[in-house]
């Protein structure tokens, strides 16, 4: 199966190659090259396709991704701010940048930036259970709950969402509710919740 996914990405990068050097074939083509952990040529292609779509807000924050990956953390927020600039409504690249800022231990700029792309998108339950983590890392845990629950009204299995709902409650003393979250987090699939029922819920 793994074979056969390699084949057919490369038949794609092949295709895209000859037949079209268009901005968007060369997107994709750099999308697959980033999946498939190749993050140099990905570049390259990300660079092709900005070269001749200078506006491309998408290839902006694609790179950006691919710099952080590299930890290149000037370049991925030079890109991924950039893209922000040409397209202020996206929402994705307000979410990217959040994950770069948190990489750079700002909490709050993380949230600022959550914060925004719940504005522009209210039913981003992604965006909702990121806020809750850098809620709690800044120690208020009736918000970090506050943004869980939410996550979890928008997308009712959402494991990770009742596995950090689980770790809120319980350090509000909450243990009873907490044990039921990670329950309901493992029922879901996120079995690591099972270790933490051992270790909190005895």
């Amino acid at each position: 199966m793994k074979k056969q996914t390699l084949l057919i990405a490369l038949l794609f990068l092949f295709s895209a190659t000859i037949y079209a050097e268009t901005p968007e074939a060369l997107f994709k083509a750099g999308h697959l090259l980033d999946s498939l952990g190749n993050f140099d040529k990905a570049l390259k292609k990300f660079d092709k396709a900005i070269q001749l779509k200078p506006d491309y807000a998408e290839a902006y924050n694609a790179r950006g991704m691919v710099w952080l990956k590299k930890q290149d953390h000037e370049h991925a927020m030079k890109d991924i701010t950039y893209a922000i600039a040409l397209k202020p409504n996206f929402v994705e690249a307000y979410f990217n940048r959040a994950i770069l800022k948190n990489e750079l231990d700002d909490s709050r700029g993380a949230m600022q930036d959550l914060d925004k792309a719940i504005e522009l998108d209210p039913n981003s339950f992604q965006s909702y259970n990121f806020r809750g983590l850098m809620r709690g890392r800044l120690g208020d845990h009736i918000g970090e709950i506050q943004d869980y629950t939410k996550a979890i009204s928008i997308k009712s299995n959402y494991a990770e969402a009742y596995h950090n709902r689980g770790h809120a409650k319980f350090l509000t003393g909450d243990k009873n509710g907490a044990c039921l979250d990670f329950s309901k987090s493992g029922e879901f699939g996120y079995f690591k919740s099972y270790d933490d029922i051992k270790e909190m819920c005895k």
